[in-house]
């Protein structure tokens, strides 16, 4: 190709619809030159703006007969100067092409074609939603639309050395994946570590929707799965004396077929035809706190039997006895592995904050990233050593109940602000506090939820 060419006034433009002219005259020519307008060659300037307009609209896709209200967009084109870093060349067949110099591209159709082309497309598609009576509102709240602002957004913050998420963005791309944050603490967890994860390794965040899709509605599955494991291996619920409706039963009277606290047995089947009715005990593990609770834990000094909360409200909150503070809780049964779900726990690891057995570990643990986790032990007794170091109780507490909780220390969420300090935002009633606030499920600091990055 050569630079600086320019065609005969007598031969026409190959692919060029600008053949409209009366008889006899000279046919006129759209050229793209280095003098940057259309019709710069042309013998009389203006002579044949008609023409040239009509061509421009051909080229551009204009139906001239259904579509004459777009004619002005050929127009503007007709007085618009050849785009920046764009210069024209001619090959030795007299074909014109169009060389972008910064990107090296290079094309036959004249840029500013392809640029009208885009014009008119968008005004067509405007006109047709005013018909149909398509609102902006509506087009706003198409997924399409909302992920492009959201990417627009995040985009912006990490350009500015900001957190790149923050509650309104990751409630937003939620809505989108169908999340309900009031409820799926977890996912809104994942989708938020994944979009920060996205920006950090430059990964295409126009298409996280479509990655997330599937994985959302695993975890999702996995969720339940892993609720229905907790029901089944702890009951929720506390079989009460049907008479006083005050203390747990003990037990159940096959005749009358209810079940009773011992008191109320005693006084109900003292005299009578009563005294003959047959028994049998009701075995269930009452927390010696609250007798409507089921006991998960016991504690290895007391010997007593405690649901969570229990133990914290008889071990933590009690000022009259601060000697209970040193108390160590024991998991009923044990601490079961979250991978098999079979054997009893032996490692905590401090990354994951998971339960598994040394098997499971093992398997989890032996490449990539993993291997740098730190792992915490745990002996027969339900107690947590760190490089041989019993850890202290209180920060054995949170991490087991964080393990074992499968509400993920509740709603509280934590996030970082543009001066890089953290805040908790609280997916229930989405309010934010710059204090670290404590689950009261759980029981559990939402601190423990920032990671070694926040």
């Amino acid at each position: 190709l050569k630079r600086g060419s320019s065609r005969p006034w007598s031969q026409p433009l190959r692919g060029s619809s600008c053949g409209l002219r009366h008889p006899g005259e000279m046919p006129p020519v759209v050229a793209f030159d280095d003098s940057k307008t259309w019709y710069a060659d042309l013998a009389a300037p203006g002579s044949n703006t008609a023409n040239v307009i009509v061509g421009i609209a051909e080229m551009i896709g204009i139906d001239l007969i259904n579509e004459p209200q777009y004619l002005w967009i050929a127009e503007e084109a007709s007085r618009a100067p050849l785009p920046p870093d764009w210069s024209e060349i001619v090959n030795e067949d007299n074909e014109k092409g169009y060389y972008h110099t910064r990107t090296r591209r290079l094309q036959t159709e004249h840029p500013l074609i392809t640029r009208y082309k885009e014009v008119y497309y968008k005004a067509r598609s405007y006109i047709k939603r005013m018909e149909t009576g398509e609102t902006k509102a509506d087009l706003l709240e198409q997924p399409d639309v909302q992920l492009a602002a959201i990417t627009a957004e995040v985009m912006g913050r990490a350009s500015k050395g900001q957190p790149p998420t923050t509650p309104p963005i990751v409630e937003s791309l939620g809505k989108i994946l169908g999340i309900d944050s009031t409820k799926e603490y977890f996912l809104f967890r994942c989708i938020k570590q994944t979009m920060e994860a996205y920006v950090e390794k430059k990964f295409d965040l126009s298409s996280i929707v479509q990655d997330l899709h599937d994985p959302v509605e695993f975890l999702r599955q996995i969720r339940k799965k892993q609720n229905q494991v907790d029901i089944i291996r702890k009951p929720t619920s506390i079989v009460m004396c049907q008479e006083c409706e005050g203390k747990a039963a003990v037990v159940k009277c096959e005749q009358c077929k209810d079940f009773f606290c011992q008191d109320c047995f005693n006084s109900t089947h003292a005299t009578g035809k009563r005294r003959a009715h047959i028994t049998s005990d009701v075995e269930q593990l009452v927390c010696a706190a609250y007798e409507d609770r089921v006991a998960t834990c016991q504690c290895v000094q007391c010997g007593l039997f405690y649901s969570d909360e229990g133990f914290m409200y008889v071990h933590a909150f009690d000022a009259s006895r601060p000697d209970l503070r040193n108390h160590l809780k024991r998991v009923i049964n044990g601490l079961v592995c979250l991978e098999c779900e079979h054997f009893n726990a032996s490692v905590l690891c401090e990354d994951c904050v998971d339960l598994f057995c040394t098997e499971c570990f093992i398997k989890k643990h032996r490449k990539g990233k993993r291997r740098q986790h730190v792992h915490l032990t745990i002996d027969n007794t339900g107690q947590i050593f760190r490089g041989g170091f019993l850890v202290p109780p209180e920060e054995a507490q949170v991490l087991t109940d964080r393990a074992r909780s499968t509400v993920e220390t509740g709603p509280w969420v934590p996030f970082r602000d543009e001066n890089l300090r953290v805040f908790w935002y609280n997916l229930v009633d989405k309010t934010t506090v710059e204090q670290s606030p404590v689950d009261p499920v759980t029981g559990v600091p939402a601190a423990v939820g920032l990671g070694p990055e926040g």
